[in-house]
């Protein structure tokens, strides 16, 4: 309707302007005032092109896609060997079986199983165990668990027990949760450094090569299991390094070995 003010507006300043001309000149004027008004009807009245909206860029920080592979079962020694895999139902676990985050591996009588993540950490598992992947995370609920790492870790991983977490950052370590609730959970660090620390805590306690650590249910006092960091002996350790099965029961040789013989000759 703008269009049409503006034109008719044009058309009276235009007649004003021819009143004291003839009759011929005024007649024109009108005409000429009047295609304007018309023309701007015509504008007012075609409807706009509509503008579509600029599509959106997609993020560069878009969440990781959870059901990306981020590791794969390499070996299984006897069964039963089971993993539930998402809300699945458990099933038996196969040789090169993909795994993601939130699924789960159980060992149970003999059965031993190992599996390689795609940061390069590495875990054999074994005596009625179960861990389940998570992100940065190998939640070990039962069982034992032997972890190294093939190479340098392309990001620290973390062992998350029920009395506390010990953080890895390349080196060989040995857990076990054992059967019965009420006994403690054992931290060795066959090789290199190990940092526990309780769940709801910041302070670590380090392990380092051949040295042992008991945790009990209910453990809050980070100071008091400082202390009770030990190493193991010479034949303690070279007996346990001589019968453990997560060390010896697979067809491939545990890679970290030579490290592992070098701490038990440097034990006293």
């Amino acid at each position: 309707m703008q269009h049409v003010f503006r034109g008719i507006a044009l058309g009276l300043r235009g007649r004003s302007k021819t009143v004291a001309l003839k009759g011929q000149s005024l007649s024109i004027a009108l005409l000429v005032a009047g295609g304007m008004a018309l023309a701007g009807c015509d504008r007012a009245s075609t409807p706009e092109t509509p503008v579509e909206p600029a599509q959106e860029a997609p993020s560069a920080t878009a969440p990781e896609d959870q059901s990306t592979a981020i590791a794969t079962i390499q070996a299984i020694v006897a069964n039963p060997v089971t993993v539930t895999l998402g809300q699945g139902e458990p099933e038996p676990a196969q040789v090169d079986q993909a795994m993601t985050y939130g699924d789960q591996i159980r060992t149970a009588d003999q059965a031993l199983a190992e599996v390689g993540l795609v940061t390069g950490a590495m875990f054999r598992i074994g005596g009625n165990a179960s861990l389940t992947l998570q992100p940065n995370q190998l939640q070990l609920d039962a069982g034992q668990m032997i972890t190294w790492a093939e190479g340098a870790l392309s990001e620290p991983i973390d062992i998350v027990t029920p009395a506390g977490i010990a953080g890895i950052r390349g080196t060989t370590v040995f857990v076990n949760i054992a059967d019965d609730p009420n006994a403690p959970i054992e931290i060795f660090s066959w090789e290199g450094e190990v940092a526990f620390r309780l769940a709801d805590s910041e302070n670590e306690v380090v392990l380092t090569s051949g040295e042992q650590l008991f945790i009990y249910p209910g453990e809050q006092d980070i100071e008091s299991l400082s202390q009770q960091v030990k190493p193991l002996d010479r034949a303690t350790a070279q007996k346990r390094l001589e019968e453990s099965r997560l060390v010896n029961g697979f067809d491939r040789p545990l890679p970290t070995r030579p490290e592992l013989e070098a701490t038990v000759d440097a034990l006293e």
